[in-house]
């Protein structure tokens, strides 16, 4: 596997400056089709089941995808002759298209493939999959965002954030609590793209932080439940911190940097009339709000019954965390970056 590192580092760079560089359609829909098949390695890395299963899920569905926005662009060019994907104006061709990106994402009721394939994925190969391969999507959808019914947005949005949160109730694999986080977090970012689509980027750009931050203190601590976070803190206690500051970030706890696009999703939406949008989001994210303090309060606030009277229990040792993981952390916990894009998010939206 580490012969083919580059090739996928690669390969997904030139998807990125694809979709950084190019609007038109086919170009897009090629960098689609080969970020979806440079992860495919990085799921099926392992022969195990598990790991099978997860790529022949993640396939089927980004392949349904796939052929979902080629058929909308078809019927788009066939129709007006269009080939930018800023001219696709028929509105049902625009929802297909919408509805197909929300498939890649992940977003609720296409969520079933996000559990399944993150809990047959190694920590560090979820990294790419929930921040770097819903990079192009997103982009997509910033393009469109004009043109996105807001109607067909706020309902995903809501439903995303609802389900996810109810669904990671009862959960007790980490992997899969994460996988709920991530669509929740999606459903807050993408909720406000047709009217700010710049707080669209800022909430990804923190998402993206601290959801790598907790994977990969998920991934020094090794630890798949719940349960066994009970003895993180003595293994290690500054990861055990780490992780508690990430997760509480995650779920919008101010002074922490999740709070802040949160509290500027709320009230753009109420300045655009969107009162109960924002209401029934605040809602939903209680249920998030749930799991995410009760990972904290197993991580780093419960200390499980000692057998022992000796002073250093007898465990094996664990790394200590590294450079990566302590500057994710400490991005994850400041506001100054955040601050100054969201004046330059204001100032943008008052003129």
């Amino acid at each position: 596997m580490p012969i083919f590192q580059p090739v996928i580092l690669t390969t997904l760079t030139i998807t990125t400056l694809i979709f950084l560089s190019s609007t038109h359609l086919v170009l897009m829909w090629v960098a689609l089709e080969l970020s979806t098949l440079v992860v495919l390695p990085l799921i099926a890395n392992k022969s195990h089941p598990r790991s099978i299963e997860a790529s022949t899920k993640y396939f089927l569905t980004q392949a349904t995808a796939s052929a979902l926005i080629i058929f909308s662009w078809t019927l788009n060019y066939i129709t007006t002759g269009g080939g930018q994907i800023t001219e696709v104006t028929n509105q049902t061709l625009t929802t297909i298209t919408a509805l197909a990106l929300f498939i890649k994402i992940g977003l609720v009721p296409f969520h079933f493939w996000v559990p399944e394939t993150i809990q047959g994925m190694t920590p560090t190969a979820s990294i790419f999959l929930l921040t770097w391969q819903k990079l192009g999507p997103l982009i997509m959808l910033y393009l469109m965002s004009p043109l996105i019914n807001f109607e067909v947005l706020s309902a995903v949005s809501i439903l995303s954030a609802t389900v996810a949160g109810w669904l990671g109730l009862n959960q007790t694999q980490i992997r899969k609590l994460v996988a709920f986080s991530s669509i929740a977090q999606m459903a807050w970012t993408l909720v406000i793209i047709k009217y700010a689509p710049s707080l669209t980027i800022l909430a990804f750009y923190l998402y993206s932080i601290t959801i790598s931050t907790t994977l990969l203190t998920l991934e020094k601590l090794s630890t798949t439940s719940i349960n066994n976070l009970l003895l993180s803190f003595q293994k290690a206690p500054i990861t055990s911190l780490l992780l508690m500051v990430s997760l509480l970030s995650l779920s919008g706890l101010p002074p922490l940097a999740g709070f802040l696009p949160k509290w500027l999703t709320i009230n753009q939406l109420v300045a655009e009339g969107a009162i109960w949008v924002a209401f029934t989001m605040l809602m939903a994210s209680l249920l998030s709000l749930f799991f995410y303090l009760r990972l904290w309060y197993n991580s780093a606030s419960t200390l499980p019954p000692n057998t022992t009277n000796t002073q250093r229990l007898w465990r094996k040792p664990v790394q200590q965390t590294n450079l990566t993981i302590n500057s994710l952390a400490m991005a994850a916990l400041t506001l100054i970056l955040a601050a100054t894009m969201m004046k330059a998010t204001t100032k943008q939206e008052t003129h």
